[in-house]
């Protein structure tokens, strides 16, 4: 049997433990949801970048892509997925920059979507994957 005190840093270790699990199922959710959204979004094409929404470091950027599909136009925005890269000097590792997943990026660029062939105004952003958003 525990005493008092191992009862009671059990009972904050467990505390500390829920919300990593939360965030952990969430994570592993969304990543499951874009799976499925890649798998099942079968209809390709090509989207341009019409506006990219960045508000400031606190906040993710904002991708607005404009695509055509049987004559109809559609826009999409997602979250900018980010990666971080470390700033050397040498081999010396002095930071960290974020850049998107997908590269540099500018209004008016071409970017390949994927899309529902029965609702084609369900689509995402093919190669923007990742967990970083701001």
């Amino acid at each position: 049997m525990l005493s008092d005190g191992g009862m009671i840093i059990l009972f904050f270790v467990g505390i500390l433990f829920i919300p990593i699990i939360v965030i952990t199922l969430i994570f592993m959710m969304n990543k499951r949801n874009r799976k499925k959204k890649k798998e099942t979004y079968t209809g390709k094409t090509k989207g341009r970048i019409i506006r990219i929404v960045d508000k400031g470091l606190d906040h993710p950027c904002i991708i607005h892509v404009q695509y055509h599909v049987n004559g109809s136009t559609y826009e999409i925005k997602e979250t900018a997925k980010m990666k971080c890269t470390a700033i050397r000097i040498g081999k010396i590792p002095i930071g960290q920059r974020k850049t998107f997943v997908l590269g540099t990026i500018k209004e008016g660029d071409l970017l390949e979507i994927r899309y529902d062939e029965l609702h084609p105004k369900k689509a995402i952003i093919y190669e923007n994957d990742g967990i970083i958003t701001g």
